[in-house]
């Protein structure tokens, strides 16, 4: 509405919203201009949408903007990289219950790493336990272990820092952090002069803390604080351990912990807490402490804490982790029309470098050993957790295959020591199997890392157990304890014989409620993935009964085109409102799973009577109003309202189910149309502070990574990945072993959006992908000509 009759107006209200030291009362001034003209708007749900995209983008309720901790020079050079200065820990993290502009922690770790760290400032417990803009917060580091506050943490403890018995304190936007590095000016209650130089570092699988106290004071301390468990007395070093968890664990689960605190400093014990006294501080001493944890035994985290920090010091610590980030983040060299948008690549790229999490550690002899949260046990090889297929398999492990096939092959590796302590795939795994979600979607990522190792670009994993483990979701019905776990395809004989998901199968009531339609669709996708690992494999029996499932739409209604929810008695579950959440589908209404069967273009295209009624329909998609109906949810849940506030109609980027449409739209011939919105969610949703949702442990980053190399694979195992429009001006990937490939996109603006023509070394590509075994293998350069014009009518 602003965009249409004032953009002056528009502008002015951007500013006054984006710039937190604006007068609350200006602020206040034009919320109360916009209701009143608002009023008499018969356009009330834009400026709804407006107000609430613009607090996504630059949150109201932030008192301060984030600014850096001036450090000396010293630090200053641990700290000095052009990748990690342009990443930004804090986006996303403005979120709560309610509405999510991300659902996200601002994490320091090691990539994958088997903890992670973060302030904690937001009471002490419950899943949102930090909030950017609190003002004065006493200050606490949280070791923890928490992919989403969705499904909580375990195995988690707090460090805090004090003098003289009192607590200090901290403020959020004056601490430095980045994803190898916190470093914190903590204050005295009421004492601002009052200062404790806070820095920290991770190791894999602990931590380094450089702290110096203030002068004036008698002792300064540090406390570790456990929710549960204990802590070892014994002479001058500190042992503990805690077993809270949030499920997903065997028999007594527990998180050992070991701290070697420098030479003069001497530890107390009180109940769950364990202080280390540091005499007659003075302001120039810096204290190094040394933290390390295990999953195994206290002995195991002993032998973390020698192998990764014995015989380091703060800054080589820091400069290892840097140096680790710097490789991987350095793998995509991008350059972007306009600057600024470089943070808002790798911002998203190195949030998709924090999940899966390795779990396991180095047993006396070098070998890889772990906790296994399936048996309780310790068993052999490395393990993985952290992460939900549901959302993960649609971009992020597409995008690990393209830019880190080395680490793929490590966390398929992982997976497939999960399927065999489980005896299933696991599908949402925290540490262990967690009700979470629907489908069998982890057959989609083992799939395609199946075909790549058969291409020979994926290594380090059991390939006929990986196609085992995903051949058994297919074909075999999991039995009564199976499903109580959301382990296997529930209804899975009914579904070979019928083609479909029953919303009244008693199995499907009991396990996934009103989610039948959604969970066909599901089924299908993960059926033709599997089909392309077992083609691959030379399993031609199984690829073609797998085939034919995937494209056996037995729940299209045809009367309205949309799929929907289907009785056992072949008649079709009550009436389809499109916009009413549930009633079929998983966090979403039928528009949403309109255009879910991402492996058959061509069959979408002849259910929706054409190339041109398939393009109209996504179109329409766009153009609706973003009104909902909160069907069988009962309720406004957060996924609803980000929805509507996102600003394009019925398309919710805000959730994982629409993330492929637009690729689908491509692959259909709708090119402009696909060009047209894939920038403008770009533009619009992807921020350098926020998300438009929940970012799910790397499947919103790796969306907007690949897509801004102008790249997405629809169907994992297939070779084909769906060219776009990519915002990048230019970009050089270079993944070990493989040669370079240079991405140019030449004249590519914020208007010039369109794609002209694409060419790969010289040769025009015609169709709508190329062939991912060509990039690996081949690199070369790959250019899409931009134009401000459309190139077609659709």
């Amino acid at each position: 509405w602003l965009k249409r009759n004032s953009p002056a107006l528009e502008t002015l209200l951007v500013l006054v919203f984006a710039c937190p030291n604006f007068m609350l009362g200006f602020q206040l001034l034009f919320l109360f201009v916009i209701t009143a003209t608002a009023a008499s708007s018969r356009r009330w749900d834009e400026h709804v949408s407006f107000l609430q995209l613009t607090s996504a983008v630059s949150p109201i309720r932030r008192a301060k903007q984030p600014a850096e901790v001036k450090l000396n020079q010293e630090d200053a050079s641990q700290e000095s990289s052009v990748l990690l200065d342009s990443t930004n820990p804090l986006m996303g993290t403005e979120s709560d219950s309610s509405f999510s502009r991300g659902n996200v922690l601002p994490i320091v770790a090691r990539p994958f790493g088997f903890n992670h760290w973060a302030p904690q400032n937001n009471g002490p417990s419950g899943a949102w336990w930090f909030r950017p803009g609190r003002g004065d917060s006493e200050f606490q580091l949280r070791c923890t272990h928490q992919p989403s506050p969705w499904i909580g943490d375990y195995g988690h403890f707090l460090i805090k820092a004090g003098a003289d018995g009192s607590p200090y304190w901290f403020r959020d936007w004056q601490t430095a952090l980045k994803p190898h590095l916190m470093h914190a000016s903590l204050h005295g209650e009421g004492n601002t002069a009052s200062k404790i130089d806070f820095k920290m570092t991770p190791s894999m699988h602990g931590a380094m803390l450089a702290v110096a106290f203030p002068e004036d004071r008698h002792q300064g301390e540090l406390q570790f604080v456990l929710e549960d468990g204990s802590w070892n007395t014994e002479a001058n070093a500190a042992s503990g351990f805690t077993s809270v968890n949030s499920g997903g664990v065997h028999g007594r689960f527990t998180m050992y912990i070991a701290v070697q605190p420098p030479e003069g400093a001497k530890w107390t014990f009180s109940d769950k807490v364990a202080t280390l006294q540091f005499s007659k501080p003075g302001a120039q001493q810096q204290w190094e402490v040394r933290v390390a944890t295990s999953f195994i035994s206290e002995k195991q985290a002993l032998a973390n804490l020698q192998d990764e920090l014995g015989g380091k010091n703060f800054h080589s610590l820091a400069s290892e982790a840097r140096a680790e980030w710097d490789e991987l983040l350095s793998r995509a060299q991008v350059r972007f029309h306009n600057p600024n948008r470089s943070k808002v690549f790798y911002s998203n790229l190195q949030r998709s470098l924090l999940y899966p999490r390795f779990l396991q550690e180095k047993s006396e002899n070098g070998t890889w050993v772990h906790y296994s949260a399936a048996t309780g046990e310790v068993k052999q090889g490395p393990a993985v957790a952290d992460e939900g297929f549901w959302d993960a398999y649609r971009a992020h492990y597409p995008m690990l295959s393209f830019l880190y096939p080395d680490k793929l092959g490590e966390i398929m590796n992982g997976w497939v020591n999960g399927y065999l302590e489980a005896g299933w795939l696991p599908t949402w795994a925290s540490p262990g199997q967690r009700n979470c979600m629907v489908g069998t979607m982890g057959d989609c990522s083992l799939a395609d890392a199946i075909v790549k190792n058969v291409q020979g670009f994926v290594t380090g994993f059991d390939v006929e157990t990986a196609f085992k483990a995903i051949r058994q979701d297919a074909f075999e019905a999991p039995d009564s304890a199976a499903l109580l776990q959301d382990l296997g395809r529930p209804a899975l004989d009914f579904y070979i014989k019928n083609g479909y998901v029953p919303s009244d199968h008693p199995e499907v009531q009991k396990t996934a409620g009103q989610q039948s339609a959604a969970l066909t669709l599901n089924y299908k996708v993960a059926d033709a993935c599997v089909a392309q690992a077992a083609k691959a494999l030379g399993k031609h029996q199984d690829a073609e009964i797998l085939m034919q499932r995937s494209i056996n739409h037995q729940n299209f209604d045809a009367d309205i085109s949309f799929f929907r929810p289907k009785r056992m008695d072949k008649e079709w579950d009550g009436d389809l409102d499109p916009i009413e959440w549930g009633h079929g589908f998983t966090e979403g209404n039928a528009i949403h799973y309109r255009f879910y069967a991402p492996h058959d273009v061509a069959g979408l295209v002849k259910l929706h009577g054409g190339k041109e009624k398939l393009c109209s329909r996504i179109q329409d998609m766009f153009s609706s109003s973003g009104d909902f109906h909160v069907g069988t949810y009962g309720n406004t849940i957060h996924e609803m309202s980000e929805a509507a506030a996102t600003g394009f109609g019925q398309y919710a980027h805000n959730n994982q189910p629409v993330h492929d449409i637009l690729y689908v739209a491509a692959a259909a011939g709708c090119k402009s149309l696909a060009q047209r919105y894939l920038r403008q969610v770009m533009a619009k949703l992807y921020k350098s502070d926020a998300w438009s949702g929940d970012e799910d442990t790397g499947e919103m980053s790796s969306w907007y990574v690949l897509s801004s190399l102008g790249l997405f694979s629809l169907l994992p195992g297939s070779d084909d990945l769906v060219l776009g429009s990519p915002e990048v001006l230019n970009a050089t990937i270079r993944v070990p072993g493989r040669p370079p490939l240079t991405i140019e996109a030449p004249g590519n603006s914020d208007s010039s959006y369109y794609v002209s023509g694409i060419h790969l070394d010289g040769n025009e590509l015609s169709g709508p992908s190329v062939q991912y075994s060509k990039l690996a293998r081949d690199g070369g350069t790959l250019i899409f000509r931009m134009s401000d014009k459309p190139v077609s009518a659709l």
